[in-house]
């Protein structure tokens, strides 16, 4: 809608805290347990949604850690088509990466939600052509709300990102997907 305020900006009381690392191989594990292959609320999101074209969106894939309840990871390599002119990740793609993978901490096929907020550090911009890891944990959940914590680790397990957000319910679900 033409005009209609989506999104306000404004500066955090706190840093965010953040989640603890996780291989390549533990991440790559947990991504081949992306639910969104099956069922997914939002198959054409950006972020996470692969009924997109091929290389349109980061067909991000967010899949539960073994023995880490509530945590979901996967990889994520940045394209040079991603890189501004300069080369650099920007900035509005790392918080595309960390918004998404704190939505499926829960089940969002079963309980769809948005995100309502969400605050982030960026210490270093994501290499070109590397591979990253992606981790979402869930912290709590009250009500309709979670509250999430995701980050963006390099190979070597150094922190590049870090979120905390919170995701609110859809009241009564999703509408019906028109027919084609």
């Amino acid at each position: 809608m033409a005009g209609e305020l989506i999104a306000t900006v404004a500066e955090a009381a706190g840093e965010p805290a953040g989640t603890d690392p996780l291989s390549l191989a533990e991440a790559e594990r947990a991504a081949r347990g992306f639910a969104g292959f099956t069922g997914h609320p939002f198959p054409t999101c950006f972020v996470c949604g692969h009924a997109r074209p091929a290389g349109d969106g980061l067909a991000l894939t967010p899949g539960p850690v073994a023995g880490r309840p509530g945590t979901v990871a996967c990889l994520w390599t940045p394209t040079d088509d991603q890189a501004d002119a300069g080369g650099r990740i920007p900035d509005a793609l790392v918080w595309s990466v960390l918004d998404c993978p704190g939505g499926w901490t829960g089940d969002p096929v079963t309980t769809p939600m948005v995100l309502s907020r969400m605050t982030t550090v960026i210490t270093r911009p994501p290499a070109v052509g590397r591979t990253h890891v992606v981790v979402g944990a869930l912290r709590r959940t009250n009500a309709r709300t979670a509250s999430v914590d995701t980050a963006v680790f390099d190979a070597a397990q150094q922190l590049l990102a870090k979120a905390s957000a919170v995701w609110t319910a859809v009241p009564d679900g999703l509408p019906p997907a028109p027919v084609r």
